[in-house]
């Protein structure tokens, strides 16, 4: 039971970025900025001035390259412990 719980997790977390970009892609994230007319777009005209920092601007980045390897290393961290857990 150990190893298939072990096999889903590492699939999920090799999936794992190419899930994200697609989800952000369907609300309007994309590597240049957020797309006209998306979500994304009308979010941002919402919002205003995007705060540095903020769910919005993360999301960006994570778009476009920037912050998703912070967010991989943390998720990466989380599989590790799990990972000692299940076969402690």
């Amino acid at each position: 039971m150990a190893l298939v719980l072990a096999a889903g997790a590492l699939a999920g977390l090799l999936l794992l970025p190419l899930a994200t970009k697609i989800v952000l892609g369907l609300i309007g994230f994309s590597a240049i900025g957020p797309v006209a007319g998306s979500i994304a777009a009308g979010t941002q005209a919402a919002i205003g001035n995007v705060a540095a920092g903020s769910l919005f601007a993360t999301l960006q980045s994570i778009a476009m390259g920037g912050a998703f390897h912070g967010v991989l290393a943390a998720i990466g961290g989380l599989f590790g412990g799990i990972m000692g857990a299940l076969f402690n």
